[in-house]
């Protein structure tokens, strides 16, 4: 069967090749395949929150891809096992609202419209629901507009009210608010009634917030607005899920670089939580975990060594950049299609794969030098190691992997004597100017003529993560 045959065999295959969410089974707990054991955390918060005095918001902290949403996930997951009820707000999808008080009513009514009307928490949400349309910024504009002709817009109307000449429009305005403030404490009763419908066993209701910081920065800070204004009331307790660091940057780029966006939020938050910092090596060993990883590996006698070596260069490659568990997924993607996309009967060295994948993300002009000539392998052998070459710490096997990328070696005394060698350098040498000339013995020690075509082999790699780029793959 020709390679292109056997391509098209694999590629008939049915892999999920995306990473499958994390399953959740609200009849069970804790959660199998919770790989970054994140059941203490939540356990330990549960308690505090729905006991606690509310009003309340929470601010679960983390960077960009830290985890936050499938935390959110498993903590609902626990919630629902133990008989509560917990509301969830993914805010980036209801970022195209002109008023984000419309999707927090109606995750609420999603919930409460549920509610029999003899009970009375029913009965009161019904009512609270005809006093929404008074709130929402929509029908704040078109009082406006009502009472002008249509004339105005809001800014403008605002405008002509403390101006001498606009009287009535004035009077309209005053009108509309006292009726607002009046709705809104209304509003504020109808709603603590409705919480009734709470369980026995649970005092306070938990509404979780995602994606709070990939919304644009006027909508998060209109959202946060809401909650502050109009939510504050006994027995809610919100979490927001969000890189505080993150959105504050994103609001000095609407308001100027001199607004203090993070004491900014401060005032919308009682006490942050900082997401417990993963353990990366066994977040990584569950993802190469997959069947189609593991079967490519246990399918080839001379690759099943290489499966722990894969292991160890992808972690110290992900904690040498600091990546988080999105990028982690993200970089794992493209590493299952590629390997899907060798045929079976060929071997490969998974160890450069990866190390080029992160090349490829991190320095991608240093990539493409590579590519087109490989005799700057050593540049980019210092590149993968970082400026602590002294102090830094990096993989037992990324010495193989420089090995293999300046020359082939095949005799495992061999593999140990750069191995020393690498030690060596480690603890002797930390200056730059000595770097390129440590670099150059790196290939007098490996650069052998042993048959193997290194060069050959790391030129179809590059060109198969070429071929993923071009597929503008994202998770």
């Amino acid at each position: 069967m020709s390679e292109e045959m056997e391509a098209s065999s694999a590629s008939r295959q049915e892999i999920a090749l995306r990473l499958p969410k994390l399953a959740i089974e609200d009849g069970n707990w804790p959660n199998p395949n919770d790989k970054l054991d994140r059941r203490s955390e939540i356990e330990n918060l549960t308690p505090v929150l729905l006991n606690a005095q509310a009003p309340l918001v929470l601010a679960l902290e983390a960077p960009w891809g830290g985890g936050k949403s499938t935390f959110i996930r498993l903590w609902r997951q626990f919630l629902t096992y133990n008989g509560h009820v917990s509301l969830n707000l993914n805010a980036w999808e209801g970022d195209f609202c002109d008023d984000p008080l419309l999707p927090l009513l109606s995750v609420l009514d999603d919930w409460l419209s549920e509610q029999r009307e003899e009970g009375g928490a029913g009965k009161a949400w019904k009512k609270a629901k005809t006093l929404a349309p008074g709130l929402l910024k929509a029908s704040a504009v078109a009082a406006v507009k009502a009472g002008t002709l249509g004339a105005l817009d809001l800014d403008k109307a605002v405008e002509g009210a403390i101006s001498s000449s606009a009287g009535e429009v004035a009077g309209n305005i005053v009108d509309s608010f006292k009726s607002k403030v009046n709705s809104l404490k209304r509003f504020k009763e109808l709603l603590s009634k409705a919480l009734e419908a709470l369980p026995d066993n649970q005092s306070n209701l938990i509404i979780f917030i995602d994606e709070l910081d990939r919304c644009r920065p006027s909508y998060a800070i209109e959202l946060l607005e809401r909650i502050k204004h109009l939510f504050d009331i006994e027995r809610l307790v919100f979490v927001l899920a969000v890189n505080r660091e993150q959105l504050g940057k994103s609001l000095q780029g609407v308001y100027g670089p001199n607004f203090d966006g993070e004491s900014y939020l401060k005032r919308f938050v009682d006490f942050d939580y900082q997401l417990r910092v993963p353990d990366v090596s066994g977040y990584i060993g569950g993802l190469l975990a997959q069947p189609d990883i593991r079967k490519r590996f246990e399918g080839h006698q001379s690759l099943t060594a290489e499966y722990k070596r894969l292991f160890e260069t992808f972690v110290w490659l992900s904690e040498r950049f600091s990546y988080q568990l999105r990028g982690i997924n993200q970089l794992m993607l493209r590493l299952r299609l590629i390997i899907r996309s060798i045929p079976e009967r060929h071997s490969f060295n998974p160890q450069i794969l990866v190390a080029l994948l992160f090349l490829r993300e991190k320095n991608s002009g240093l990539y493409e030098k590579f590519r087109a000539d490989p005799q700057c392998v050593n540049e980019v052998i210092m590149f993968l190691l970082g400026r602590d070459f002294k102090d830094g710490v990096f993989s037992k096997e990324f010495p193989v992997v420089a090995g293999v990328m300046v020359g082939a070696f095949n005799e495992s005394d061999y593999k140990d004597e750069l191995f020393r060698f690498w030690c060596e350098i480690r603890d002797k040498y930390s200056n730059d100017d000595k770097r390129y000339s440590v670099a150059e013995r790196i290939r007098a020690i490996a650069a052998r003529e042993d048959g193997w075509d290194g060069e050959g082999m790391m030129r179809t790699i590059c060109g198969r993560i070429e071929l993923l780029e071009r597929m503008h793959i994202s998770a």
